[in-house]
């Protein structure tokens, strides 16, 4: 039994296809779902907030200018 031989057009195909394979992993994915809270974290979020907390994102500290150096 003599083994196939490969064609130029087999060579293209198969690497026309790990082209796109790869292109299409460097494609973003579709967004997470954020998923509902549960309903013991609703109950501790609501507390927390009656006791005077709020939800608010961190202040981002300001970078200090670099000093100058002398030329």
């Amino acid at each position: 039994m003599k083994p196939s031989i490969p064609t130029i057009p087999d060579f293209y195909t198969k690497w026309l296809h790990a082209g796109r394979s790869m292109l299409e992993s460097m494609l973003p994915g579709a967004p997470a779902r954020e998923l509902p809270p549960k309903p013991a974290q609703v109950a501790a979020e609501q507390e927390w907030e009656d006791e005077g907390g709020s939800i608010k994102p961190p202040k981002k500290p300001q970078a200090e200018p670099a000093p100058k150096l002398p030329l």
